[in-house]
């Protein structure tokens, strides 16, 4: 598993759909790197100044695919009736209930029992496997200015590979990277009512906008040649 690591004083860039979690599996660390100030105003001449780039790190589910496992149905499937309405609560007041971290609290054989019926809920998902707009047009981009992209998720190995063959903000920010929402639709409000931890440095509602941001954000630098 190779991971990348960025210089001193440099940060990375997450880019995740909302709400965010801590990851099961780390795939692939790519690094990303700028400066630990925000990308904006002015260097003193009247240029803006930018951000460097070393690389990109994405989230799969909602990110670079489109959602397809019935999170709801797995989760009820899991907890059973009174833990998924004890989780909807949870949930409704803004709460949250990381079903991974909730199991690890389980004897072992339920914990065996739990993992199988996710791994079959993402096993289901495999075959409705599909890329998100604008994932493909963003990643020529990405290599073409050879910047280096990962994948950071909780998904079964499985799905990753089938990935990878098919198609070729917390967590973020607690690591002083730069964070992208990916709002499609507006659901998830001004970035200005979340609190610090979990407040984005971007909100997207498409990948196509994202080359646009890197290009008047960031200044894309592609690893140095080695001999």
């Amino acid at each position: 598993m190779p991971l990348f690591l960025s210089p001193p004083l440099l940060r990375r860039f997450f880019f995740f759909p909302f709400p965010f979690s801590p990851p099961r599996h780390l795939h692939l660390a790519a690094v990303s790197s700028s400066p630990a100030s925000m990308p904006s105003g002015d260097s003193g001449d009247g240029i803006a100044k930018k951000g460097r780039l070393r690389g990109l790190v994405f989230d799969m589910d909602g990110t670079l695919t489109v959602p397809v496992i019935d999170f709801g149905a797995m989760y009820k499937a899991v907890l059973g009736e009174e833990g998924y309405a004890t989780y909807r609560a949870a949930s409704a007041s803004g709460g949250g209930v990381d079903i991974l971290h909730h199991i690890e609290a389980w004897p072992p054989p339920e914990q065996q029992r739990a993992y199988e019926i996710i791994a079959r809920f993402e096993r289901q998902g495999l075959d409705r496997l599909q890329i998100m707009p604008g994932a493909l047009e963003l990643c020529r981009y990405l290599d073409s200015r050879q910047i280096r992209r990962g994948l950071i998720t909780r998904n079964v190995k499985s799905a990753v590979d089938i990935f990878h063959q098919r198609f070729g903000v917390v967590c973020g920010k607690r690591a002083g990277a730069f964070t992208c929402l990916l709002d499609e639709t507006g659901r998830y409000g001004s970035p200005h009512s979340y609190t610090d931890d979990t407040r984005p440095d971007f909100k997207v509602s498409s990948l196509s906008q994202v080359l646009s941001l890197l290009e008047t954000q960031f200044d894309l630098m592609p690893p140095p040649q080695t001999t």
